[in-house]
């Protein structure tokens, strides 16, 4: 019993899957089909986006679904071939190799398993916390920045740019052509789908749903019909994939190992926020080590099937939630139809013009730009504001890879900023009470003897200087002062630098005979002073709180109980 305990924790699927029922499979089928004709033509146009030939799109969206499933702790997360993802490849392996050769093919396979070996570890070793050093701030930067490279990019396979006809004409029957596969799309889009809700016609989510792929069909019969010139996705192997480990010598090795765990974090992010997103919804939880363990897996999958780097999709996962998915056994069923389309509907799928899924890759790409969460990040703190914007001009300058290893820089940087400026408050208490509070928000009482102060931050030595330099201007002001009290309710931990800095600090005042005393400080940062020699270096004591200091230094016992 415990065994199988033990090895249902490390494949979740030995929990859901005994309790399978026909309602849960109705829900699965449903969502699969649904998500299968999303994600078909969405897989060819992001293989072609990161450079690869278009039959690595469907390679990367069978296998990892499978492999997926066994691991997921998600019941609804949906993995597969993303743009981010494959923009990142592109950056990555276009200095190496010729993009569509063979070893360009080889580099993105080997891509994908430095990037599921780096997240399973992450995962096997309960790091998951590692993945938190890039905010969201940094997140929704990189992605609008990504994003609109996306769009640019896209932009001469949408208008036509890369005809090789130099005629005047035929370039603007390619951009006319191309201009209308987007706004067909776009319409078929959310302004269809509120058309549908508003008129009341049955299965009208349903409709707005396939309305992309059945104008894709649509657009498709009629260049096919009309023989209208324009360059087609062209013919791919209808075969499934076979079995091949890439081979990573050292020199492989060195080039991707850092672009493969940038391209593992960011995937991995954007997997988590809709998985826990979707999950809170539904009142389950979600096991962000285990998710590590899942999407690691479906990246060596994909690599072990000559795919490229895959993750959960915003748009994709929420469409299988609201399709009705309640297991990753619909990511199973998706997969199949993946593989059975591939095989029987390949000749179909290569008339599909690039102009139709690059107009696809854009209106994806507009979606990803957030500039609400910048407006709402800058009121809410500058810094956050800076972080996002700094994220994006740095993934435009110097590309996705290094935008967003400049971003978590900036992030962490204006963190070491933010916690080495802490709120200092000079508190007194509300008449009446047992409460203290910062003396230029509320009327309170002090006494002129004693400076209470609260510390809003913890002490390292990045801060120390800072609050060393405070308390003396404080001190300056208050030339009657006996007492010091420092109030540490806030402060979770201090090192050993910061209380270096305070054993100083006592120093300097005990010519003006004022002594340090300590309120309100947590046991674990008390545990860390009773091991140090510091502590004894106070002049003063420690308090449990700031009220029994303040009657203790005064003097004055106050009882406030009812």
């Amino acid at each position: 019993m415990k065994a199988t305990q033990a090895l249902a924790k490390f494949f979740p699927i030995l929990h859901w899957l005994p309790l399978y029922k026909k309602r849960t499979f109705a829900g699965d089928l449903s969502a699969s089909l649904i998500v299968a004709a999303l994600l078909i033509p969405q897989s060819l146009a992001y293989a072609l986006l990161a450079g690869l030939p278009a039959q690595a799109g469907i390679y990367a969206s069978i296998l990892p679904l499978i492999i997926y499933a066994f691991f997921a702790s998600s019941m609804v997360q949906s993995v597969g071939p993303m743009a981010i993802s494959a923009v990142m490849t592109a950056s990555t392996l276009a200095p190496l190799a010729l993009a569509g050769s063979a070893e360009y093919s080889a580099l993105a396979a080997s891509l994908a398993l430095l990037s599921g070996l780096f997240l399973a570890a992450l995962g096997f070793m309960q790091l998951g916390f590692v993945t938190q050093f890039l905010s969201h701030p940094v997140i929704n930067g990189f992605t609008s920045g990504a994003a609109i490279l996306i769009i640019v990019g896209q932009a001469p396979f949408l208008l036509g740019v890369q005809s090789n006809t130099p005629q005047l004409f035929p370039q603007l029957q390619h951009a006319m052509f191309g201009l209308s596969c987007l706004s067909l799309l776009w319409l078929a889009g959310s302004p269809l789908s509120k058309l549908l809700h508003h008129n009341k016609i049955p299965y009208a989510s349903l409709i707005a749903k396939l309305s992309p792929l059945l104008l894709m069909l649509m657009v498709t019969g009629i260049v096919y019909t009309l023989d209208i010139k324009t360059r087609l996705i062209g013919a791919f192997p209808a075969t499934l994939p076979t079995i091949i480990w890439p081979a990573i010598s050292l020199n492989t090795l060195s080039q991707l190992w850092l672009p493969a765990i940038t391209i593992s974090l960011a995937g991995f992010l954007q997997s988590i926020t809709i998985a826990q997103s979707l999950a809170l919804k539904a009142r389950r939880n979600i096991d962000s080590n285990q998710e590590l363990i899942g999407l690691g897996a479906a990246n060596i999958a994909a690599a072990a099937s000559a795919g490229f780097p895959v993750s959960g999709g915003f748009s994709r996962t929420a469409v299988n939630a609201a399709s009705g998915a309640n297991t990753p056994m619909a990511g199973v069923m998706t997969a199949t139809w993946i593989a059975l389309a591939a095989h029987w509907l390949g000749d179909y799928l290569a008339l599909l013009p690039q102009a139709l899924l690059a107009a696809t890759i854009i209106l994806v790409a507009i979606r990803l730009i957030d500039f609400n969460f910048l407006a709402r990040s800058w009121r809410y703190d500058w810094r956050d504001g800076a972080a996002f914007i700094s994220t994006a001009l740095a993934v435009l300058i110097f590309g996705p890879m290094q935008g967003i290893v400049a971003g978590a820089g900036v992030s962490i940087l204006l963190f070491l900023y933010r916690s080495s400026q802490p709120h200092i408050a000079i508190v007194g208490r509300i008449a009446g009470t047992e409460h203290f509070r910062n003396i230029h928000r509320f009327t309170t009482q002090t006494d002129p003897r004693i400076v209470a102060v609260r510390i809003d931050e913890s002490l390292y030595f990045g801060n120390s200087a800072k609050i060393q330099a405070e308390l003396i201007h404080i001190l300056a002001q208050t030339p009657a002062t006996e007492h010091l009290l420092l109030i540490l309710s806030a402060v979770n931990s201090i090192d050993y630098s910061a209380m270096e800095t305070i054993s100083l600090l006592q120093e300097n005042l005990r010519a003006r005979q004022i002594k340090i005393h300590l309120a309100e400080v947590k046991g674990p940062v008390m545990d860390h002073l009773r091991r140090s020699e510091k502590l004894s270096t106070l002049d003063g004591e420690v308090f449990l709180s700031t009220h029994s200091a303040m009657q203790a230094l005064s003097g004055v016992k106050e009882d406030f109980s009812i």
